[in-house]
């Protein structure tokens, strides 16, 4: 009887986790872990992150954040709908030197205002892109850096690229936000 209880609860979990599996797919951030040699660009690329505030929408399994914190970042916070990945990310936190600067959040990034963002990090489908781009220009100051993995925006500067990892880094310009003004 009790293993029949536990295995239905492994069962149920299992099921959760493919649901918001699902459900990240279709808000444009499903969980494919970013490559050591991505990561590693995608924070190179950020520039000096000392003092900043990093944020990774869809976060995952929280490497870039960890990767942040290493490099000096004040405040490296991932925003992750799947609730299992923000569970392992909060406890792999609750054990690292980085415990006062990694934290990740269960949500929805759309429904996050990243206005106080100094680098924003993504790996999102092709697809969203575009929309995402609106929402950037919307809620970012001049001069943050958005680094992309594998692909890039139709509007924003892009200022740095690592063509051997695939990774773009963006700088948000006034003039990208005219053009989403006059698109309006």
């Amino acid at each position: 009887m009790i293993a029949s209880l536990v295995f239905l609860f492994i069962q149920l979990l299992f099921a959760l986790f493919f649901f918001y599996l699902c459900i990240a797919f279709f808000t444009g951030a499903p969980f494919v872990p970013s490559s050591n040699v991505a990561a590693d660009a995608m924070i190179r690329l950020a520039g000096n992150l000392k003092g900043k505030k990093i944020y990774d929408l869809g976060s995952g399994d929280g490497k870039l954040l960890f990767l942040a914190a290493q490099k000096g970042a004040k405040s490296a916070i991932g925003i992750e709908i799947n609730p299992f990945l923000v569970l392992w990310t909060n406890i792999h936190s609750l054990f690292s030197p980085y415990r006062k600067n990694v934290h990740a959040i269960w949500g929805n990034f759309w429904n996050i205002n990243l206005k106080d963002a100094n680098v924003v990090c993504i790996y999102l489908l092709p697809v969203r892109m575009e929309r995402l781009e609106r929402k950037l220009l919307n809620e970012l100051l001049d001069n943050q850096i958005v680094v992309s993995n594998s692909f890039i925006f139709p509007h924003i500067h892009l200022q740095k690229k690592d063509n051997t990892a695939h990774v773009f880094a963006f700088q948000i310009k006034t003039q990208a936000k005219r053009h989403l003004t006059k698109q309006k």
